[in-house]
This record gives C-alpha cells, sequence and structure tokens, in this order.
C-alpha cells in the first residue's frame, strides 16, 4: 500500500467513527421527571416510588449507574440492557427518619443515551414523630429542668 492509499483508509476510518458510535446510542424516556410524595410521616418508615422507562431507541440501553444527590435516597435500577421497545422501572426510595421538614431530592441517572445523563426529582413534607403526629412539637418533647432561685443577699 502506498502512503496515499493508507492516508485515504485512515481518513475514512475517522469519518465513520463518529456514525459508529451514534448506532450505539439509544433513547430513554420515562413516564414521569417528578415525584411529589406529598405528606409523609416519620413513623411510617422509608417511602418508595417508581419511575418508568421504555428504550426508545434501536439498540440496547444500558443504564451505567444511578447517582441520588444525597445517601437519604436510594435508587435501585435494572443492571440488564433493556431492549429495544421495551418497558423497565427504576424505583427510589427516601430515608424519612430524622429527616423532619420539606425535601427535594435529585437522582442523576447515567446511561448510554445521548445526552447521557437524566435527572428525575423526589419531594415531599415528612411530618416528625413526636407521639401524635403532629407538625407541632409537643411540650413533653422539651422537658422543663429544675428551676433554682439564689438566695437573695439582704
Amino acid at each position: 500500500m502506498t502512503r496515499k492509499s493508507i492516508l485515504i483508509v485512515g481518513l475514512l476510518l475517522i469519518a465513520l467513527l463518529p456514525m459508529q458510535a451514534a448506532r450505539k446510542l439509544t433513547k430513554i424516556s420515562f413516564d414521569k421527571l417528578t415525584h411529589d410524595f406529598g405528606t409523609l410521616y416519620e413513623k411510617d418508615g422509608n417511602a418508595t416510588c417508581t419511575f418508568r422507562f421504555v428504550n426508545e431507541g434501536k439498540t440496547p440501553l444500558v443504564i451505567l449507574r444511578a447517582q441520588a444527590s444525597c445517601g437519604c435516597t436510594v435508587p435501585s435500577y435494572p443492571e440488564h440492557p433493556i431492549a429495544p421497545g421495551d418497558t423497565a422501572e427504576m424505583t427510589v426510595e427516601y430515608r424519612t427518619r430524622h429527616r423532619p421538614g420539606e425535601f427535594t431530592k435529585y437522582i442523576f441517572v447515567y446511561s448510554n443515551t445521548k445526552p447521557d445523563r437524566t435527572t428525575l426529582q423526589v419531594k415531599g413534607v415528612v411530618i416528625p414523630d413526636n407521639g401524635n403526629n403532629s407538625a407541632e412539637p409537643s411540650t413533653s418533647d422539651y422537658p422543663a429542668g429544675e428551676l433554682r432561685t439564689r438566695p437573695v443577699a439582704r
């Protein structure tokens, strides 16, 4: 082979590589991007929701990882490739213990799609477990201390 033909073959390969890479990408489509838990009670324990998705591409969909914005949110996803046209689910658990108040958390889903990251969101309000399920703390949550008096100097 001459140098010129090697150069032409090399340029063709370089030109075809992006086309090959594009063929390997697929498309993920979620039924929703946000889940609102509404009001949760800490005493009821962790809350779980489901995000359904479909592979709308022409090649298998692979979820590489799902990462939550904090440790109180735990995503679970299929570790096997999802065939074109197939539907699968990702579950997200929110751990309510010791987390009273409003929350908004994010789950970053990385896959062989373009763009390679999809952001999901969960939100809600956790009512603390203070014995009466009221949003207001009861007086028994804060026991009164001992009253001390000083002798009056005369």
